[in-house]
């Protein structure tokens, strides 16, 4: 169980034993319940929505009534509903990733199939809703309409059928939509809960980093704005197309029972059609899987553009940085234009295909001089239009389905990376605040250390040793190796060399040197920032750190200041 919410993560309760079905869907069960009118309890609306008014989103209607006669607020808008909210779907999502990676190893762990956890409960319901909305879909046009041209045609038809046959057209079309609608409606949500869990956890770990030098803050960006989207993009659309094989097996049979073999001309061209489809959304797909790498390396330029603005002004660099981040740009639209390109024409294949399969499925069947009667031909027109009702949606989803994996793996890099150990110790001398012996420090992440904890500790201790005569003196020497030539040590570029000083209680240490000295990087590897080669960093208590940019929110002072606790009026 998450906390204190009420949205389970296990199938058992606090107690260890196993949850029935109605306790772990109890809130589900209920909105299948056509209309809650006595329902009133949920602080969100949507928790009490009955089936019509959550097919519908008529529980939005007091919201709307309210917006209208008053201006809406954060204050004035329901409460974020807690089956919604980001911290119950991410310690969820947490709990089956946690059970993923203790199974199969993070490596091999595959995010995708947490994924499919997370979700498929509510995949397999839209599902449902989908191939109920495309029997409505295919018996309205195919069925009820044939039956009432040739109602029309008897010249002894009884006038009570025709009106029963329209009564049902009308009922078949409206519960198509009602359950196309259901379907989004639970696309919708089910997205909304993908997108705040992925992105509430690759933050979480990106936050407990100390140190983001593995990855760029371009791509940190992009994963929580554009790949998080892209997570919201294929929930909403992948599970749409999951009906096409039951559709087309449907329609085949249909026209083949009222038009014979001609029918299978027109369905083949929709065969061929699906295999272009998905090769077109494929190579979409490739060219914003590149563009995403410009759009990367775009944003980091941008950062460190508007990081460095005084220096570039100072040594007018202005010019030089525009060409570049323009030559970045251009090198971006172009990707997203081809991407545009083929996703336009894939998107316009859809209607044209329909009314190929048409023409050349009558063409034959008038040119074989087979009969064909008005009820035949309007009943293959609207078998073919239902067709490709369904298979518009199959480019956007093949789309959506590609980016996400693209986004996944990039997620899963940060999920499976791990903050490395502290290299900061404990100083043996207690009148010692600071202590650098030996210390060389790179800004690199390394992948794996050779060394085992044991044999590091051992190096740490000869090494503070030996520098203890040295830096253990009435005055500090001057701090040595902050700039040099670059060395490499395993395979890693180090920026800090051989850095031996100690600060004592009381004292007063005040760092000097030119731009770019490593003046910022010292005080980065005394706050554990960096990557510890060799030497000590020990440090006797805690740091308090004045950043020399100023990190600021979205919000008032006060929220500034209190920066997520309570306000306490008697401080």
């Amino acid at each position: 169980m998450v906390g204190e919410g009420p949205y389970l993560i296990s199938d058992l309760d606090q107690r260890g034993r196993r949850r029935s079905f109605a306790e772990r869907y109890d809130p589900s069960l209920k909105t299948m319940i056509p209309v809650r009118p006595c329902a009133r309890l949920a602080p969100n609306p949507v928790d009490d929505a009955g089936l019509l008014s959550f097919a519908t989103f008529s529980w939005l209607t007091p919201v709307m009534v309210k917006g209208y006669r008053q201006r809406l607020t954060v204050d004035t808008l329901p409460p974020l509903s807690t089956y919604d909210s980001s911290d119950t779907n991410a310690k969820r999502f947490r709990v089956l990733w946690d059970e993923e990676v203790a199974r199969v190893g993070p490596e091999k762990a595959s995010l995708s199939h947490v994924v499919w956890k997370f979700q498929r409960t509510r995949v397999l319901m839209d599902i449902v809703a989908n191939i109920l909305c495309i029997i409505m879909a295919a018996i309205g046009p195919t069925v009820l309409i044939h039956q009432i041209l040739q109602q029309t045609e008897r010249t002894s038809g009884k006038v009570w059928v025709g009106i029963g046959l329209c009564i049902a057209l009308f009922a078949t079309e409206f519960t198509k939509v009602f359950f196309w609608a259901l379907a989004w409606a639970i696309n919708y949500r089910t997205a909304i809960r993908l997108k705040v869990a992925l992105s509430t956890l690759v933050f979480e770990n990106l936050v407990s980093f100390k140190t983001l030098t593995h990855i760029s803050v371009g791509e940190v960006l992009n994963i929580l704005s554009s790949d998080s989207y892209s997570l919201f993009e294929a929930a909403l659309f992948c599970p749409l197309p999951a009906t096409i094989p039951i559709l087309m097996v449907f329609c085949v049979a249909y026209a083949f029972f009222i038009l014979g073999p001609t029918a299978l001309i027109g369905i083949s061209v929709y065969v061929i059609f699906i295999p272009v489809q998905m090769f077109m959304a494929k190579l979409n797909s490739a060219f914003r899987r590149s563009a995403i790498l410009v759009t990367d390396k775009r944003v980091q330029t941008m950062n460190e553009f508007l990081t460095c603005i005084r220096l570039i002004k100072m040594y007018a660099w202005e010019k030089s940085f525009t060409n570049t981040i323009q030559d970045i740009r251009r090198r971006e639209r172009k990707l997203l234009e081809k991407a545009g390109f083929v996703q336009s024409g894939n998107s316009a294949l859809a209607p044209i295909v329909s009314t190929i399969a048409i023409v050349l499925t009558l063409s034959c069947h008038i040119l074989l001089r087979r009969k064909l009667t008005a009820p035949v031909a309007f009943s293959v027109i609207a078998m073919f239009n239902v067709m490709k009702f369904s298979i518009a949606i199959l480019p956007f989803s093949i789309k959506a389905m590609a980016e996400a994996n693209v986004s996944l793996r990039r997620m899963k890099k940060i999920l499976i990376d791990k903050s490395p150990p502290s290299y900061i110790t404990q100083p043996e001398d207690p009148d010692t605040v600071l202590l650098l012996a030996n210390a060389t420090l790179t800004w690199e992440h390394e992948a794996s250390r050779k060394s085992t904890p044991k044999k590091l500790q051992n190096q740490k201790r000869h090494l503070c040793k030996k520098q203890r005569s040295e830096a253990y003196s009435e005055r500090s020497p001057p701090a040595k190796g902050a700039t040099g030539p670059e060395e490499q040590s395993d395979s890693l570029k180090s920026v800090l060399h051989s850095i031996s000083f100690v600060v004592r209680k009381g004292k007063i240490l005040g760092i000097c040197g030119n731009v770019g000295s490593g003046k910022s990087s010292l005080l980065a590897a005394l706050l554990g920032q960096m990557q510890l080669q060799k030497g000590v960093v020990a440090v006797n208590g805690t740091l308090a750190y004045v950043s020399q940019q100023a990190w600021i929110f979205h919000g008032n002072v006060r929220e500034n200041i209190l920066f997520g606790e309570k306000y306490d009026h008697q401080r």
